[in-house]
């Protein structure tokens, strides 16, 4: 029985590291791919702004004389925004960041030299895994939507304005606190939140954490915005309540839930990961091994004379210890390391 325990834990062990390594090689590849996409963005971002520069210095330059640049190709798409700059790259697991910040709330853009610095939004999306989100009517831009977009479409518009997505880091909170002096509520820029998980449902995820201001005794809590009530409409083919509700099956103790032979479908009989047997099958693993001890037992029993005289002298040995070197052996072997490096022998110190 040891044996196939041990070959269970062996084989766990390997199919464990075997899975470590693949997904080793996938967040590897992922994070490949991630460096890719927000390499192109890159480029293409240092590709726009080199061109408005270049831009802006003929315009000065020229003045009256400057080319006319909304023509041919860009006369409809000039001064337009890449739509795979919509969107940007999703971080790694490991280097997401909660900011606290759901649908519904209003936030405040605070990152210095942002176009729409000091403006009070509310927040329509947010992508958590690229910590950011959008604002409702903040950060429009004219997009250029691409030719195979507009095959299938009645609007055949090529520029069309969304909104760009705005980096978490870059708003903060904005919640009505009421003011402790006059009591009155106004609206207070939250630099900081605190989440904290304080109940079984947050720690499973099904809910979100608590939200505080971080920094702030007594500890003050902002609650989430109010979402409304999902209306559902019962048609003639849905199943009324009662009938889902009612108890159809009562197991008892004279009968199991199902029937013997169903957990062998489930779950495949013979597999080598499997560590829980049955009584019969441990039973026989066990009569199995005693038989084996007991094989070795009467093999023993066959020893020869010379056999059994080096067992006793193993015993015996084992029995006595180390051995321990007395004084007069140790001045032999003394004499002996002198002797052997040509060196005459000191006599001994006489002892007071």
């Amino acid at each position: 029985m040891q044996k196939l325990l041990r070959r269970t834990a062996l084989v766990k062990k390997q199919a464990a590291r075997k899975v470590a390594a693949r997904q080793g090689k996938s967040d590897s590849d992922d994070r490949k791919l991630r460096l890719n996409e927000q390499k192109i963005i890159n480029i293409s971002v240092r590709h726009d702004t080199r061109a408005a520069r270049l831009a802006r210095q003929e315009d000065w330059l020229l003045g009256p004389l400057a080319p006319k640049r909304d023509v041919g190709n860009t006369r409809e798409t000039y001064g337009t925004l890449d739509p795979r700059r919509l969107r940007s790259v999703d971080k790694l697991k490991d280097q997401i960041k909660d900011w606290g910040i759901v649908e519904g709330d209003r936030v405040v853009v605070v990152q210095d030299g942002h176009r729409e610095r000091g403006k009070i939004g509310k927040v329509r999306e947010v992508r958590k895994e690229a910590e950011e989100c959008f604002v409702t009517g903040l950060n429009r831009a004219d997009v250029a939507i691409p030719d195979y977009l507009l095959l299938n479409e009645m609007d055949k518009t090529p520029v069309r304005p969304y909104e760009v997505p705005i980096p978490l880091s870059a708003v903060r909170l904005v919640a009505p606190l009421p003011h402790p002096e006059t009591g009155a509520l106004r609206d207070v820029v939250i630099k900081e939140l605190r989440l904290k998980k304080m109940s079984y449902v947050q720690l499973s995820g099904e809910d979100p954490p608590t939200r505080f201001i971080a920094g702030v005794k007594p500890a003050i809590q902002i609650p989430y915005p109010e979402k409304a009530l999902e209306e559902f409409e019962d048609n003639d083919i849905d199943t009324l309540r009662i009938e889902v509700e009612e108890r159809t099956f009562i197991p008892t103790l004279l009968r199991p839930p199902m029937p013997a032979g169903i957990i062998d479908e489930l779950r495949n009989k013979y597999s080598k990961f499997r560590d829980r047997h049955e009584d019969a099958f441990i039973a026989k693993k066990m009569e199995e091994d005693r038989i084996a001890e007991e094989r070795k037992r009467s093999i023993r029993k066959m020893d020869t004379p010379l056999k059994e005289l080096h067992r006793r002298e193993r015993a015996e040995r084992k029995a006595r210890g180390k051995p321990i070197l007395s004084e007069e052996m140790l001045a032999q072997i003394g004499e002996l390391m002198a002797k052997n490096a040509g060196l005459e022998p000191s006599a001994p110190s006489a002892t007071t």
